[in-house]
């Protein structure tokens, strides 16, 4: 049987297969971000030093931190849009974990209102109807919100999971 359970875990599977490599590389380059900017006030700071010490000339020094000025301020207009690309990602975990919660509490629905439809559906795509067999066959795809487009598990699938399913009810009576 198709559980809750293995709608969630497949769903936090998916999501963290999706975005938890993007979410690893965005942190490691605002790490980056962050600490290039410190170093590089070290390294004005340093040559400034140099300069006033007569080690490098003055001529070297303003070229040298008005390309390490440049390279600062970029940085400094990139990390506020990696951080936003992180708290997205972060609403999208929240926001899944909030779509699983209210899948929870409708699960044996007798009646589906407006409301319901609403709050989990974002469209209902439907195809043009084929005909296999002299049979009438049409596709309905509904997008969800926050997951999107959810296909079910395949017969075979579905078959073996209805074998756990059996495996487990018969453990338990026994």
């Amino acid at each position: 049987m198709y559980t809750e359970q293995k709608f969630a875990q497949e769903q936090m599977e998916r999501f963290g297969l999706q975005e938890k490599k993007a979410l690893t590389a965005k942190r490691r380059e605002l790490d980056k971000a962050n600490q290039r900017v410190l170093e590089i006030d070290q390294l004005i700071q340093k040559s400034y030093e140099d300069m006033s010490k007569g080690l490098i000339s003055e001529g070297r020094f303003a070229t040298f931190s008005v390309s390490l000025e440049n390279e600062q301020k970029q940085l400094k207009e990139t990390i506020p849009a990696l951080e936003t690309e992180l708290e997205t990602t972060t609403d999208k975990d929240a926001a899944l974990q909030h779509f699983i919660e209210q899948a929870r509490k409708v699960t044996r629905l007798t009646e589906l209102t407006p409301e319901i439809v609403h709050e989990f559906i974002e469209r209902i795509v439907v195809s043009k109807p084929d005909k296999v067999d002299g049979k009438r066959y049409q596709r309905v795809d509904i997008h969800y919100n926050t997951i999107g487009l959810w296909t079910a598990p395949e017969p075979e699938e579905l078959e073996k999971l209805f074998q756990e399913h059996l495996a487990d009810q018969r453990k338990k009576t026994a």
